[in-house]
């Protein structure tokens, strides 16, 4: 009888030192009694995004997709042979590796999945490391009612609201997780995607095709090709550096203009097509140059060093005017051509029209095609041997680089003459800078030039040589001509036009021209009548009859300005552009333009006295000395030292040691003169005269003229001129008040 209890102890004892072993090797007993699930708030799967090497999905439609890593671009194997976009590949990695629990639902007590959208519409996605370890496999079901917030998102912009979605079902494939359903939070990186996650598996999976029309980012190119029917530019820099810059390498050796460049290389990587067809799908002609619209052809660096070969889009025509879209095909070198045709936005207002792709829109538009972080010196002199040299120098009570000035003329005598030689005026250093290297010039009107004759550049009133900070030298001449400019207008009040000089001609011989077709227009009945006609030599004009239409024809002469860059043998270029008037202006060669705005090298401890006049007022003296710090103080033969206000008289004394001026104006400034003959407020200074020895000679005194620019009104600008200088200048209106203050306490 004792048989049977010993053999149900013996089963028991088995079965729980079993129990041991299998928890001993496996690690748990989920086996028997099913894995715990896992808590709200952990993450369904533990991963890196940057490990996933291999992806396969399972549609709801029934469409199955498999996407490999190859190299640095996502590759579809199947339901295409094609790029995958990047941006939705990353999505879903981004969405996988995030799973996070807000909520736990046992297996078992659902009674039918399709309830969760486990069944019909269910999304089944695995992704696998690069050495195809499973990472993830889990079904996607239908939304809830729900919403997740990333908490650890934060916005640029504090007052724009979070991005926030549907929570999703979802039911893990593996073994130790497959008993529970998890409702996952979807957390979105609004850089990748701001559309729910099963968006992208609408349309059968049709946006996992890359939309984009190149592949890798324009921005790593080192070389891009512009073709047109009759034309071809090539755009090319020698490394990704910072400082590596973009030149144009053909029809002409030019620089580029940066920001051009930014605008064409953001524009190629935004443009997108709105649809992705199958290579088979339209009967496009082979990619001639009759056949095409144009090309676009980019080239970038290799590890090695050389560039990859072309990968070319070639833009087709659009079907009609009205079609909004046009076929694209690409192709990655010879005999490598991608699998599908792009439907790319074309025509009026699309984000390829606003690209620029011909030479003047990509070529630099100022006269030096120089940066000003490019430039060591600056020198400009002209043909009667004036010259101003800018130098960058370290300032050693500012321990900093500052432009310092020296400025050369020729008197009648041809002896050089050093005018000046300091720090240089930051604002005229600004305006000068403003000519070489950052104003546009006002057109490219040679680039096939022969003739410096033409455009005065053989006798230059000008001439630029600029230091470069790589030790090179880059030198410019600027010539002027005086070029005929032609207008026409109708003559029953018809406002003026100009005209090339081929219409001009045309009307002389009463022949009908193209640009007459917009002169001989009848004008409006409440046009105003035209003006100014003297100053466009329509006030004794030509006139003519055109198809029975009266046509006054008008021509003038006017001063242009040119620019050319020379060789490195000092040999004109075949490059000319024209610079507007105005920035002559902005190299002046008078040494009053250059001067530092300190007004005068003047110390305190110098200052034995100040004598102030004001207008209607009795001048008050001041004698100070800078040892005691002691002040006296007398007005029309009183002593006034007890009204007499120290800390003003102090702070009066510091301006006057450390003015700067507005703008210098120059020696010859008639209405200057005229208003300073009378000024409105008048500072004379007696300063120590102490010979090379320091024995004190005596006193010199040093006067400072102000007055109103406008007399009766308030001002904010005042004229200004010392005894030892013959040069105007303006002073700002708060230096003047300062100046001015009351000093007596009454």
């Amino acid at each position: 009888m004792r048989v049977i209890p010993t053999l149900l102890f013996s089963c028991l004892t088995i079965a729980l030192l079993t129990l041991v072993v299998m928890q001993q090797v496996r690690g748990n007993l989920d086996f028997i009694f099913g894995a715990p699930p896992l808590k709200i708030g952990e993450r369904v799967y533990d991963f890196e995004p940057a490990e996933v090497g291999r992806i396969h999905i399972l549609n709801h439609d029934g469409t199955q997709a498999t996407i490999v890593k190859k190299g640095a671009a996502w590759v579809l194997e199947k339901p295409w042979q094609d790029y995958a976009d990047s941006r939705v590949i990353r999505s879903v990695i981004d969405f996988a590796s995030r799973l996070q629990i807000e909520d736990v639902i046992e297996r078992d007590e659902v009674d039918d999945l399709a309830e969760f959208g486990l069944k019909g519409s269910k999304i089944a996605i695995e992704l696998f490391d690069k050495s195809g370890r499973p990472l993830c496999h889990f079904t996607m079901g239908r939304y809830t009612a729900w919403r997740g917030f990333d908490p650890s998102l934060e916005m640029e912009d504090p007052t724009q609201k979070v991005p926030s979605f549907p929570t999703l079902v979802i039911r893990p494939a593996e073994e130790d997780k497959k008993d529970h359903l998890y409702i996952c939070a979807d957390f979105a990186n609004p850089a990748l995607r701001t559309i729910p996650i099963r968006d992208f598996f609408t349309g059968g999976l049709r946006l996992f095709r890359d939309h984009q029309l190149f592949y890798l980012s324009p921005a790593a190119a080192a070389e891009i090709t512009l073709k047109e029917k009759n034309s071809e530019l090539t755009l090319q820099r020698s490394s990704l550096a910072k400082d590596a810059e973009w030149t144009i390498a053909n029809p002409f050796e030019l620089s580029a203009n940066p920001e051009s460049l930014a605008q064409l290389l953001g524009g190629l990587a935004r443009i997108t097509a709105v649809q992705v067809l199958d290579e088979n799908a339209l009967n496009l002609p082979e990619p001639l140059p009759e056949n095409i619209d144009h090309s676009i052809s980019i080239r970038y660096f290799l590890p090695d060093g050389k560039l990859s070969p072309p990968v070319t889009a070639t833009f087709y025509p659009r079907e009609n005017e009205q079609a909004a879209t046009a076929p694209v095909t690409i192709s990655e070198g010879p005999g490598k051509k991608r699998a599908a045709i792009l439907m790319v936005p074309q025509g009026a207002g699309s984000l390829l029209a606003g690209l620029p792709r011909s030479v003047n829109d990509l070529r630099s538009r100022t006269m030096t095609s120089l940066q000003v972080k490019q430039v060591q010196a600056v020198s400009v002199s002209d043909f009667m041997g004036r010259s101003v040299n800018l130098s960058l120098e370290r300032d050693p009570h500012e321990r900093a680089r500052r432009w310092q000035a020296e400025v050369e003329d020729f008197d009648a005598t041809e002896i050089p003459n050093r005018s000046y030689e300091g720090p240089a005026n930051e604002f005229q250093v600004t305006r000068l800078f403003e000519a070489l290297f950052k104003d546009e010039v006002q057109g490219f009107t040679n680039d096939a030039s022969t003739d410096p004759k033409a455009y005065g550049l053989d006798q230059p009133i000008r001439r630029v040589k600029v230091k470069l900070t790589d030790g090179s030298q880059a030198n410019f001449v600027i010539g002027e001509k005086l070029l005929p400019q032609f207008f026409a207008r109708r003559a029953d009040r018809g406002r003026p036009f100009e005209i090339s000089a081929e219409a001009y001609e045309s009307a002389l011989k009463g022949i009908t021209h193209r640009e007459l077709s917009i002169v001989s227009q009848l004008p409006a009945a409440d046009s105003p009548a035209p003006s100014g006609l003297n100053l466009l030599g329509l006030d004794r004009p030509q006139i003519i009859s055109l198809d029975g239409i009266e046509i006054h024809l008008g021509r003038i002469s006017t001063r242009s300005f040119f620019v050319n860059r020379l060789d490195e043998n000092g040999q004109h270029s075949p490059h000319v552009v024209e610079i507007p008037a105005e920035n002559l202006n902005k190299m002046p060669l008078e040494a009053y333009h250059w001067r530092s705005v300190r007004l005068w090298n003047m110390n305190r401890f110098e200052i034995n006295g100040l004598i102030i006049r004001k207008k209607d007022e009795a001048p008050l003296e001041l004698t100070y000395n800078f040892y005691t710090q002691v002040w006296s103080a007398s007005q029309g033969g009183k002593d006034v030292s007890a009204l007499l206000n120290p800390n003003k008289a102090e702070k009066l004394l510091k301006k006057l040691t450390d003015i700067e001026v507005q703008h210098w104006i120059g020696p010859i400034a008639d209405e200057a003169a005229f208003r300073l003959a009378d000024p409105s407020l008048e500072i004379s200074v007696l300063v120590e005269d102490v010979d090379d020895e320091g024995i004190e000679r005596g006193k010199i005194r040093r006067e400072l003229r102000l007055t109103e620019v406008v007399e009766g009104k308030k001002n904010g600008l005042f004229y200004g001129r010392t005894s030892q200088d013959p040069n105007y200048f303006l002073l700002d209106a708060a230096s003047f008040q300062r100046l001015s203050v009351e000093l007596l306490e009454r």
